[in-house]
């Protein structure tokens, strides 16, 4: 029976998602998986660990360099990787990203014992930082020994290829979630408990507004609140719903209420079984993030029919937005674009009839497994 090795970087509701439909599929090709987790959270990761994991994985001793520029940034080391591939002896190595110590290792491993190394990167061109400049001659070096590559998206494959990948060796696997998941969910919650929720968050608008994500002015929470509150000035029956935690809450608060906005509310961070819940109270998806590799909130929110106003930046903008049918792909650090934004969904309905679930239907992870060869 032939092995695949998966090196991820810590344990999460998607990937447990994605490895264990991967588990299915390697099984009923005669094949054997096991994922090899680099740590089993980070510090700026609050989701509960998953009590269904149904695929054999390890989660490997780590020490870690940290860095904090617009986020936090870990670079796990884990002196067994080789150990660990040696005993597992695959036969192919998908590897997800190369920020960590593991993926030149496993590299080297691989190429030494005449091993198959697959890629996976979202990376794309946007994400400019000292890092960025100081690692991309070891980056371009891991490419040029790598026999294969996985893009989450468009994006991600330019990239790749503007590093010196061959084009015809990256492969697209979109960046994708348990759309069923949300959809039945979805059908499953009654008008009571959406009007019960709004009551307990306190809003009593017809519209809603919803952010998903990290506190952090890189996700371009400040210009969100300024445009809303352009938006409010002509229409008062909306308010922004802002789910998520971060470092830059205080001050974001701090604004709102130094300026005397009214209708912006706050969840905290919600747990993935729940998400589906707020996404039902809602009325679009604003996502102004200044850099985000892919947004996957794009993709949790379109599986509950929602239209979406993201920018150019975001990886999920180039696969996923069709603009004037299921929301709008603006510019980054726009406030008066995401006003026009909020004020064309509304005026054109696309709140109301968009067609986001057509095209997350499109790439639920099934249908990607079956057109990829991986």
């Amino acid at each position: 029976m032939k092995k695949i090795i998966i090196i991820n970087n810590i344990i999460s509701p998607l990937r447990v998602f994605l490895y264990g439909k991967m588990n299915d599929y390697y099984l009923r090709k005669g094949w054997k998986l096991k994922v090899i987790f680099l740590s089993e959270t980070d510090r700026n990761r609050n989701w509960k660990k998953s009590t269904d994991i149904d695929f054999d994985y390890e989660v490997l001793t780590n020490f870690a360099i940290r860095t904090r520029e617009k986020d936090l940034n870990t670079f796990f080391i884990n002196l067994k990787i080789i150990d660990v591939l040696k005993k597992e002896n695959p036969d192919k190595i998908i590897c997800f990203g190369w920020d960590h110590f593991a993926a030149y290792a496993a590299n080297r491993w691989a190429r030494k014992n005449a091993k198959e190394f697959v890629l996976w990167s979202g990376s794309t061109e946007y994400e400019k930082s000292w890092r960025r400049t100081l690692f991309n001659p070891l980056v371009k070096y891991l490419i040029k020994r790598t026999d294969n590559f996985i893009a989450y998206g468009t994006r991600a494959k330019e990239y790749l290829v503007s590093l010196g990948a061959k084009e015809e060796s990256v492969q697209i696997f979109y960046n994708t979630i348990d759309v069923d998941y949300f959809s039945e969910n979805l059908k499953k919650i009654s008008d009571y408990e959406k009007k019960e929720l709004k009551r307990q968050l306190g809003i009593s608008t017809s519209k809603v507004i919803i952010f998903s994500g990290r506190l952090l002015e890189m996700k371009g929470i400040f210009e969100m609140v300024e445009g809303f509150e352009s938006f409010c000035k002509q229409d008062n029956d909306a308010s922004l719903l802002i789910m998520g935690s971060g470092p830059d809450e205080e001050r974001l608060k701090g604004i709102i209420d130094k300026q005397k906005i009214k209708n912006i509310y706050f969840t905290k961070f919600v747990q993935y079984k729940d998400l589906y819940k707020y996404y039902s109270i809602s009325d679009l998806l604003l996502f102004p993030t200044r850099q985000d590799i892919w947004g996957l909130v794009v993709n949790e929110a379109m599986a509950c029919g929602l239209p979406v106003i993201v920018t150019n930046v975001a990886g999920a903008s180039a696969d996923l937005i069709e603009g004037g049918k299921n929301g709008y792909i603006i510019n980054l650090n726009s406030p008066k674009e995401i006003t026009k934004g909020i004020e064309t969904i509304f005026s054109r309905g696309l709140n109301k009839n968009n067609n986001s679930l057509e095209i997350i239907e499109k790439i639920k992870i099934n249908k990607i497994l079956k057109d990829i060869s991986i």
